[in-house]
C-alpha cells in the first residue's frame, strides 16, 4: 500500500524545548491520512492480534479512566504491531441505555421539555443526535491520545447491523428455552420507572429509624412499617431456641388494616441477631423475603406501585415516605409500636438519578444463566481465558457458580426494543389480593421476530403489538466481542475472533466480563478473548477517587494541551499493576513532560554528532550498526539486550507499568547519564555507529509508550540517512 509523503521537517537543533503541540498534530495527521491503523496496511502478515475495545458511553466526552484504558490498549496494539502481527483495535461507542436516558432527560429539562412531552420516536431521534455529538468529541479524544484503532471500523451499539445480531441471539435463546417471561421481585427505580440490574444501583449511608412493632405477643424490628400490610408470614431461624415453640403455629395480629393471622415458619435466611431475631416476611417488597416466600409457597401481596406510592387503604396515592409517617402515627395510636431507635443503614439507590430503589414484583424478561455459566467456568479453569491479576480468577468463578437468572428487560425508550410481538397485546392488572397479574389479549400468541410480523401466525389477526420494553444495555454490550467484528459470518470475525485481550475496569468484572464470556460461548461456541486485563481507579494525590462532584477531577484534554500526549500516557501507565489504583496529579504529568523533553534534547545531541558526516560515513553507520562496542563505564549493547529481553518478558505477563518504568529508568540513567557522557569523548565513526544503533533500538522499545516523540525521531533518522529501513512509520518497525 502506498502512502503519501508527509514532511515533518527536520528537528530544530536550536530549539531546546520539544514543541509537542506542533509535532503531535502533524504526526497524528500523518498516521491517520496514511491509514497506518488498518490491519490491511501490511496485508501479508499472517499472525493476528485483536482487541475489541470496550465502547465508552456515547452520552459524554471521555473521562480520565477511559483514556487510561485506551492508553493500555494502544500500548498492547503498537507493541504487537512491531512484532510483525496484523493488528486490529476495534473502536466503538455504547448507547448506555439508562445512563444516557437520565443524562438526556436533564439536557431536555434545560430547554423546559420533559420526556413525556415528546413522542417515543421524537425522543429517540433527539437522543440519537445528542449521542452522536458526544461520540464525535470522544472519537477526537481517542485519536488525540494516540489510540491506533481502525476508526473506519467503528461501531455504535445501536447500529442496525449490530442490533440485528443481538436480536438473532435473543431469538435463538428464546427458542432454546433460555429466555422466559416471569413475575419476580426486581430492583425498581420509581423515578426512572424501570427495572434495574444490581450494577445500575449503589448503596449510600442514610439516617433511618428501626421500629419495634407488636405482632400479637411478639415484637418485630423493621425499618419498613409501610409494608406491614403485605406480610405473608412470620419467620424465625431454625437454630433460634427462643422461638422454637412457635413453629407451625399462627399468630393473631392487629394492625392499621384490621386483624389478621400469620403463620410462623422457619428459614435460615433469618438473622437471629438483628432486632428481636424475628422477621416479618414480605415477599412483594424484599428480595430475601421473596426467596423465603418461594421456598414456603407464601402469597405475594403488593402495596407499593411503580411510581413509589402506596396502594393501600387511606394511604393510597401517598409517596411512600409520607405513607410511612402516617402509618407510624396510626400504629402509635393503636399502641402497636413498643419503641423506635435511630440508626444509620445502607440504602440501595439508582446509580444515575440517586432515587431510593423499591424492590417490587414485576413481569420481566429473564435469561437462564446457570447452565450457560458452567461452560464459562470450565474455560477459565482450563486457562483458556487468563485473568490479570490472577487472584481475580477465583472471584470470577465463585460469582459464576452462584449466578442467578438475569433480568434483561428495561422499561425505557432509549435502547434496543425487545423483538417480541403479541397478538392483540397484553395488559397488567392487580387482583383483589394486591397480586400483579399479566393478561394476554387477542389469541395470546407470542412471536419472536427481528422484523414486525404482518399477521398472527396462529389466528391471522393483523393486530400485532410489539413489547414496549428494551434490553438491559449489558445484554447488548455483552455481545460486543463478535458484534463489533460484524457478526459470526463476517470476514473480520473469521480472522480476528477470539480477541487476544479484553482490557477493562475491575468494577465490571462480574457484570460485563463474566456475561460476555457466557453469551459469546453460547453464540460462537468459542471464548471471546484469551486474556482479561483489569485496571484500577484513577485517584487524586490524596488517594481519593476523582469525580466532578468532589472537584478533584482532571480533564484529560487540558492535560494534553498543557503537557503533551506522550507525557500524559506515561503518567497514566508508569508503575501501574493490574487491578491496582493509581494516583494522578498535575506535578506527576509535568515530571513526565520533563522526561519527554530529555528524550528530545538527547536526540538533539545525537543528531548534532552526525551533522558533518559525508555520505560514505553515513553508509558505514547504516551497514555497521550493532557491530562495535566503544569503551564506556557500561557495556551498553549488553545492557540494551537485557532490557529488550526483559521488555518482551514483561509484555507476555502484561506487566505494562513495570515495563514503562524500566524503559524510563534505563533511558534516563544508564543511557543518558552514563553512556552518552562517555560517547562525547569518542569521535570515531565506529562510536557514531554504535550511538545510532543504541539510540534507534531504544526509541523502538519506547514507541508503544511514547509514540509521538519516537515517530518524530524515527522520521529524522530516515531523513538523515542514518538507518536502513523500508518502513514509512516506526509503528511497523521490528522491535
Amino acid at each position: 500500500m502506498k502512502s503519501m509523503k508527509i514532511n515533518f521537517g527536520k528537528m530544530n537543533f536550536e530549539d531546546k524545548a520539544y514543541n509537542f503541540k506542533f509535532f503531535e498534530e502533524k504526526i497524528l495527521n500523518f498516521w491517520l491520512s496514511n491509514n497506518f491503523y488498518s490491519p490491511e496496511y501490511k496485508n501479508d502478515r499472517k499472525e493476528t492480534f485483536c482487541i475489541t475495545l470496550p465502547p465508552p458511553n456515547a452520552n459524554s466526552p471521555l473521562h480520565l479512566g477511559t483514556m487510561s484504558g485506551n492508553t493500555v490498549q494502544d500500548i498492547l496494539g503498537r507493541y504487537n504491531r512491531m512484532l510483525g502481527k496484523k493488528v486490529l483495535l476495534v473502536p466503538g461507542k455504547d448507547h448506555a441505555a439508562i445512563q444516557t436516558e437520565v443524562i438526556f432527560e436533564k439536557h431536555l429539562l434545560k430547554e423546559g421539555i420533559r420526556k413525556r412531552d415528546l413522542t417515543r420516536e421524537d425522543f429517540l431521534s433527539r437522543c440519537f443526535d445528542f449521542c452522536m455529538t458526544n461520540a464525535n468529541i470522544a472519537r477526537d479524544q481517542e485519536k488525540k491520545i494516540g489510540l491506533s484503532a481502525d476508526f473506519t471500523r467503528e461501531k455504535f451499539t445501536l447500529d442496525k447491523s449490530l442490533t440485528n445480531v443481538v436480536y438473532e441471539t435473543f431469538i435463538q435463546m428464546y427458542k432454546d428455552g433460555l429466555i422466559h417471561r416471569d413475575k419476580r421481585i426486581i430492583n425498581w427505580c420509581p423515578r426512572c420507572e424501570t427495572a434495574l440490574s444490581d450494577i445500575d444501583t449503589e448503596y449510600k449511608e442514610e439516617k433511618g429509624i428501626l421500629y419495634y412493632i407488636k405482632y400479637g405477643d411478639l415484637v418485630i424490628a423493621t425499618t419498613r412499617p409501610e409494608t406491614k400490610m403485605a406480610d405473608s408470614a412470620i419467620a424465625i431461624n431454625p437454630k433460634d431456641k427462643r422461638y422454637k415453640h412457635l413453629l407451625g403455629k399462627t399468630i393473631h395480629i392487629e394492625s392499621v388494616e384490621g386483624e389478621r393471622t400469620l403463620p410462623v415458619i422457619a428459614d435460615y435466611l433469618v438473622d437471629k441477631d438483628f432486632g428481636t431475631g424475628i422477621l416479618k416476611v414480605t415477599p412483594g417488597h424484599s428480595k430475601d423475603d421473596f426467596v423465603i416466600g418461594e421456598r414456603h409457597n407464601l402469597p405475594i401481596i403488593s402495596v407499593i406501585d411503580m411510581n413509589g406510592r402506596s396502594t393501600f387503604g387511606k394511604y393510597k396515592g401517598m409517596k411512600i415516605r409520607k405513607a410511612r409517617e402516617e402509618i407510624v402515627k396510626d400504629l402509635y395510636k393503636l399502641d402497636l409500636i413498643e419503641k423506635q431507635e435511630d440508626i444509620v443503614h445502607n440504602v440501595q439507590v439508582c446509580e444515575r438519578c440517586k432515587s431510593t430503589i423499591e424492590p417490587l414484583i414485576s413481569y420481566q424478561w429473564f435469561l437462564r444463566t446457570k447452565d450457560l455459566a458452567k461452560k464459562s467456568i470450565e474455560k477459565i479453569e482450563l486457562q483458556e481465558i487468563k485473568i490479570y491479576p490472577q487472584r481475580q480468577e477465583k472471584n470470577l468463578i465463585r460469582w459464576l457458580e452462584n449466578i442467578e437468572d438475569w433480568c434483561i428487560s428495561r422499561q425505557q425508550w432509549w435502547g434496543q426494543r425487545i423483538p417480541i410481538y403479541y397478538c392483540g397485546g397484553k395488559e397488567t392488572i392487580v387482583d383483589n389480593n394486591g397480586d400483579i397479574q399479566e393478561k394476554m389479549l387477542g389469541c395470546g400468541e407470542i412471536i419472536a421476530s427481528i422484523t414486525p410480523p404482518k399477521t398472527c401466525p396462529k389466528c391471522k389477526s393483523n393486530k400485532i403489538i410489539q413489547d414496549e420494553d428494551i434490553f438491559d444495555t449489558w445484554f447488548s454490550s455483552c455481545q460486543w466481542p463478535y458484534t463489533a467484528l460484524g457478526g459470526v459470518n463476517s470476514e473480520d470475525f473469521k480472522m480476528f475472533y477470539p480477541a487476544n485481550v479484553m482490557e477493562t475496569g475491575r468494577d465490571i468484572l462480574f457484570f460485563w466480563v463474566a456475561r460476555m464470556i457466557i453469551l459469546n460461548i453460547y453464540k460462537t461456541e468459542n471464548i471471546p478473548f484469551r486474556n482479561v486485563y483489569l485496571h484500577g481507579l484513577i485517584l487524586d494525590r490524596e488517594g481519593k477517587k476523582q469525580s466532578k462532584s468532589r472537584g478533584n477531577g482532571i480533564d484529560p484534554s487540558s492535560m494534553i494541551d498543557q503537557f503533551g500526549t506522550d507525557a500524559l500516557r506515561l503518567a497514566l501507565v508508569s508503575g501501574i499493576a493490574p487491578d491496582q489504583d493509581t494516583k494522578l496529579y498535575n506535578e506527576k504529568i509535568q515530571g513526565f513532560r520533563n522526561f519527554i523533553n530529555k528524550i528530545y534534547n538527547s536526540s538533539r545531541f545525537i543528531f548534532l554528532q552526525m551533522q558533518d558526516l559525508d555520505e560514505k560515513d553515513r553508509e558505514f553507520i547504516r551497514e555497521n550498526t550493532g557491530k562495535y562496542c566503544i569503551k564506556s563505564k557500561v557495556n551498553i549493547q549488553k545492557e540494551l539486550l537485557d532490557l529488550k529481553h526483559m521488555t518482551h518478558s514483561n509484555f507476555k505477563s502484561f506487566d505494562i507499568g513495570i515495563t514503562a518504568h524500566n524503559l524510563q529508568n534505563f533511558y534516563h540513567h544508564t543511557y543518558c547519564d552514563s553512556y552518552l557522557e562517555d560517547a562525547k569523548n569518542d569521535k570515531s565513526i565506529e562510536a557514531k555507529a554504535e550511538l545510532i544503533y543504541t539510540f534507534y533500538t531504544l526509541i523502538k522499545l519506547m514507541h508503544p509508550f511514547v509514540p509521538f516523540i519516537t515517530e518524530l525521531i524515527f522520521q529524522n533518522l530516515k531523513e538523515e540517512n542514518l538507518i536502513k529501513t523500508k518502513e514509512e512509520s516506526i509503528m511497523y518497525e521490528t522491535v
